[in-house]
Formats: structure tokens, C-alpha cells, sequence
């Protein structure tokens, strides 16, 4: 039986304690004062403690350092929390993709609002101007370039099927924070194209992609005095993040000689796959499954009537992290086993459309 079950009335819910307390870390900035929702978690957290017997942080400081533990070494129970042992809120320092997730969930909101804010305003000007094309130029150049020097970013806006879109571009990207400059160079990562960042020796650098599909790979360095700019954060979660699968899975497609359409009709769903009785594609990267599935309850993307299959697919560094993944999506979000919407792995979707190209060549 959970703790749940018999907890008094005063106990806080632990799942939207630990979603609190991961809002409070993304809007924390490193100074006084601490953002509302952390020093909630706090007080929240502290009642936890005490009903199970357990030293409380003493402070915001002492909470930020249970955070940077995975949740399994927590001196509290965590049954209820829906999260894995293993995960942590803070690494290196800094957010984890756990804490992103979260945040998202129940807590996240100013984060939310921003990136549905730009890419609605995104969606209406190019749907004003019949300029499709142009979405698709925007939805890759936030994929492709998380991180970019002042000079690029300026030939992107002037480029002619992103000049629509200029300050829409600009509003997306933000200068890098000083952590990521050190000896006034800017490092980046080849694997994702993002910032790496340094530890506190300033020697060991690493990337700041939790998802990034070759993070020991260093890209190219920038002199900071030039100006670098790196994408906001929730759009490096939510469009960067999965945006690399979307890429992935619709080269891999179009080399089997598939044609793939890229968002199409302004973002209905990621991906479109044949023309005839087409396949259509929404793919995510989120790192738990069970967070998934619980975001996708009552969530999913509207099958169109044309299509003949719809499928939700997973990023292959997502499905290879964890153990059951498939298992434990389907678990969390029932719709997924029994409704129209398939949920696969990228490499087993791929597989699915070798078959279907090779049984109709």
C-alpha cells in the first residue's frame, strides 16, 4: 500500500512537491530571493521529513544540495513521487532534463507560456503569408543551431525564407550566461551543437544537453567578445531536444526513398510519411516514460482521416536510457494500446516503413 493511502490530511502530495521544487530550481537564478515555488518546496518538503522521522534541509541552500542527489540517496521516502531512483534535479550545477520534464508538468507555466507564445506567433505569420517553407526554415535553424555566433544569427534573419521571421529569431535566442565563457572563449559541442559549459575547475567541460547524442565530442570555440547566443531554455527542451529525432527519422526515411513532409500543415503533427495513405508522426524525447505518459493523457495529436497509420515515436537516446521504456509509456498512457495512435521506438518505426517500401516496390 502507498504512503498515500494513509497519510494524514496535512501531507503534501510528493508528486506535486518534487514538480514544485524543479519549477522553483528553473526559475532560480543564483540570488536573493528564492523563487516562491522553491521556498514552497521547502516548507513542503520539511513536513514530509518530519512525518517520516527524517532531518529536514535546514535551509533553501541544504535543499539545493538534495537536489543535486539522485533521488534514491534522499534521506526521505519518495514512493509516491513518480520518479526514478536514479534521477536527478541538478547536475554539474545546473537543471537536468528530470527537472525540465517536471517543471513542465505543474510548475513550469512562465516557461510554457514563452515557447507556446513565439511558436504560435511563428505559426500565424507564416500561415498569413502561405510561406510554409518558412516554418520548416524556423523549426531548423532552432534544431540545428541551439548555440550560434552574433554574425550567424544575423544572416539567418536576412536569409530570404527567414526574413519574415526576424525578430521572431531573435526573441528566440538569448546571449550565453557567463558560466559558459572561460577565458573569454565560448565552447561548443559537436554531438548537439549546444554550449558546453565548465565545471568548477574550469577544466573539465562538459555538455549541457542531457539528450545529446555525442556529448564527449567537442564542436567549435568562439570568442565570447564576438557575441554567442544559445537558444532559451524551453525551447532546448521541447523543440531542440526531439527536433534532432524528427531530422534523423525523415533523413533515414527519405534514403529508403520515402517522402516525408517536415511539420506539415503548420505543425498538425512532426512528421508525415508517404503521400499515399500517408503514415503521420509525432516523436518525443522525454527521458521518463511514466512523466510522458502522463503529459499525453487526453493529449494526443488528432489523426487526420487520410492517414492510414499515426504512431507516437520515441528518440532513440530516450528508448536506449531506459529499461522499459515502451513497457512503462504504455503503462502510463492506456490511449497508446488501445486507440488508433501506435507507440514505437524510432528504430522499430523505421523498420516498419523498410517494410512498407519494400512491399510495395
Amino acid at each position: 500500500m502507498s504512503e498515500s493511502a494513509l497519510a494524514p490530511s496535512w501531507l503534501p502530495n510528493q508528486e506535486i512537491l518534487i514538480a514544485q521544487l524543479a519549477s522553483g530550481l528553473l526559475e532560480y537564478t543564483g540570488g536573493l530571493p528564492y523563487p516562491a515555488n522553491l521556498q514552497l518546496a521547502l516548507n513542503r518538503l520539511t513536513l514530509l521529513a518530519w512525518h517520516q522521522d527524517v532531518t529536514p534541509p535546514d535551509s533553501a541552500v541544504g535543499l539545493l544540495q538534495w537536489a543535486s542527489e539522485p533521488f534514491g540517496d534522499w534521506p526521505v521516502a519518495l514512493a509516491d513521487a513518480d520518479v526514478d531512483m536514479d534521477e536527478s534535479l541538478i547536475a554539474y550545477g545546473r537543471p537536468t532534463a528530470t527537472c525540465e520534464e517536471l517543471g513542465y508538468l505543474r510548475g513550469d507555466v512562465e516557461g510554457e507560456m514563452r515557447e507556446n507564445a513565439l511558436m504560435h506567433a511563428v505559426m500565424d505569420k507564416t500561415r498569413a503569408a502561405g510561406a510554409p517553407e518558412s516554418y520548416v526554415a524556423f523549426r531548423r535553424l532552432l534544431i540545428e543551431h541551439p548555440a550560434i555566433t552574433e554574425l550567424d544569427l544575423d544572416a539567418y534573419r536576412a536569409r530570404g525564407d527567414l526574413a519574415l521571421l526576424a525578430e521572431d529569431i531573435r526573441q528566440a535566442y538569448t546571449p550565453v550566461p557567463p558560466e559558459a565563457v572561460a577565458d573569454g572563449i565560448v565552447r561548443t559541442c559537436a554531438g548537439c551543437q549546444g554550449l558546453r559549459v565548465p565545471l568548477d575547475d574550469d577544466r573539465t567541460w562538459v555538455c549541457e544537453d542531457d539528450s545529446c547524442p555525442a556529448p564527449h565530442r567537442p564542436g567549435p570555440d568562439h570568442p565570447a567578445a564576438e557575441g554567442v547566443s544559445r537558444l532559451r531554455r524551453e525551447l532546448r527542451t521541447f523543440i531542440t531536444a526531439p527536433g534532432r529525432a524528427e531530422l534523423r527519422i525523415a533523413k533515414a526515411a527519405q534514403a529508403m526513398g520515402a517522402p516525408v513532409a517536415l511539420w506539415p500543415d503548420f505543425d498538425a503533427y512532426d512528421l508525415a510519411v508517404f503521400e499515399d495513405r500517408p503514415w503521420v508522426v509525432d516523436v518525443k524525447a522525454w527521458r521518463n516514460p511514466v512523466r510522458l505518459g502522463r503529459s499525453l493523457r487526453g493529449r494526443l495529436f488528432t489523426v487526420p482521416p487520410e492517414a492510414e497509420r499515426a504512431f507516437i515515436v520515441i528518440a532513440k537516446e530516450q528508448a536506449r536510457a531506459q529499461e522499459r521504456y515502451m513497457e512503462r509509456l504504455r503503462h502510463a498512457c492506456p490511449e497508446l494500446r488501445r486507440g488508433r495512435i501506435a507507440a514505437v521506438t524510432e528504430s522499430q518505426f523505421l523498420a516498419q516503413v523498410r517494410r512498407r517500401m519494400e512491399t510495395t516496390s
